[in-house]
């Protein structure tokens, strides 16, 4: 029995993701709607989900594949390998499903977001050949824009260093927000007061969309050095944020493995007061300053 439920666990950890469309479609096959060879027409319509559903529907079949329980057998075709297993599946996906719409409420939603390496990367292999794959993770730069598009009052982001490719990037971003919405932008200037490069560039153009800047390096008096910061957020209103490791350079967004998490809900208006903090004791910046 222990084997068992441990086999079924198993299942459910790369199965459970999906449930929404998974159990209806081991309903279908548990009453013999779904059988042999079916494409993803055929599964939506038969399992009684719309046909835009198709791409969640393909990844449960992608999930199920990693099992061995289905077989693609060419680009939409699929052969159903295991019926019986996935048959006793479909009222633990079904409970999981109702649990998650229905009972479980969460502060806080974590989603991993991702840059991968460019060109062959070899960990992008690795995590490609386990089970989930890559599945369920965010590509950074897909996820940035859209944060943007949803800010209603604020959007801000904080980043140590910029190069001619993340100026381009900050600028765009800060396009892509609605009108009326607060702009910020957090940096720090380097060892002898400059401040990053290429945002020289872009200057301009932060200034026509009312971009407010601020340099978070400061002297100190109790000891040597300077206070200042490492990390790199983007900040919308107070419900979300990304915090990760990607700066705003192309090394980040075209060359090295990036990892960070977006946060939604109350951890993201923790995160807005610390920025806050910070904008509370930077210096502001013109950007009018920094255009050649």
């Amino acid at each position: 029995m222990a084997a068992q439920l441990t086999e079924y666990k198993n299942l459910l950890l790369v199965l459970a993701p999906h449930s929404r469309v998974g159990a209806p479609i081991c309903a279908a096959i548990t009453d013999g709607r779904l059988s042999g060879l079916v494409n993803l027409r055929q599964v939506c319509t038969m399992s009684g989900l719309s046909q835009s559903n198709s791409a969640e529907v393909e990844a449960f079949l992608i999930s199920a594949q990693r099992l061995g329980l289905v077989e693609r057998t060419s680009g939409l075709t699929w052969s159903l390998n295991a019926p019986k297993q996935l048959s006793e599946l479909a009222p633990m996906l079904f409970a999981i499903q109702v649990y998650r719409s229905e009972v479980h409420t969460a502060n806080d939603k974590v989603d991993v977001v991702l840059t991968k390496p460019s060109g062959s990367s070899q960990v992008a292999h690795a995590l490609d050949s386990t089970l989930r794959g890559d599945w369920g993770l965010i590509n950074t730069r897909d996820l940035l824009p859209i944060m943007a598009e949803q800010a209603n009052q604020r959007f801000a982001i904080m980043t140590p260093f910029v190069d001619d490719t993340g100026a381009d990037i900050i600028a765009s971003l800060f396009a892509n927000t609605r009108p009326g919405v607060r702009r910020e932008l957090i940096i720090r200037s380097g060892p002898d007061g400059g401040l990053p490069v290429g945002l020289a560039r872009v200057s301009e153009q932060l200034n026509s969309l009312g971009v407010r800047c601020y340099n978070f390096r400061l002297d100190r008096t109790d000891t040597a050095g300077y206070e200042t910061f490492h990390a790199k957020v983007v900040l919308v209103d107070a419900k979300a944020a990304y915090v990760g490791s990607a700066n705003m350079n192309k090394w980040s967004f075209e060359y090295s493995l990036e990892l960070g998490l977006r946060v939604t809900g109350k951890a993201g208006g923790r995160i807005a007061e610390i920025i806050d903090a910070i904008i509370h004791v930077s210096t502001p910046v013109s950007l009018e300053c920094t255009h050649p």
